[in-house]
């Protein structure tokens, strides 16, 4: 027997939906901002200009826009997301 949240095809829909790749960089860019945002108040106590603040943001977008959706862009710009995240926090700690 199904359960509410369970599709016909047998799993769950959010289960899905974190496959598509769109989904995944997303998820990852929201984390860089969230923890980009942690250490600069927390650790290196500092106020980010709002281009440097959402600098995750910006690499999102240009994802969503080159229209890349294969495993090897997916991979390529999440490892620049977290480049950029840290890029960014090492120019503001020095």
């Amino acid at each position: 027997m199904r359960t509410a949240g369970e599709s016909i095809s047998g799993g769950a829909p959010w289960r899905r939906q974190i496959r598509d790749p769109q989904i995944r960089v997303g998820l990852v860019a929201a984390a860089c901002i969230l923890g980009e945002a942690i250490v600069a108040k927390n650790v290196i106590d500092v106020r980010l200009d709002i281009f440097s603040q959402f600098a995750p943001l910006w690499v999102f977008v240009a994802y969503l826009l080159s229209g890349l959706r294969d495993r090897t862009s997916e991979i390529a710009f999440t490892a620049v997301l977290v480049a950029v995240t840290a890029a960014v926090l090492v120019l503001y700690a020095i």
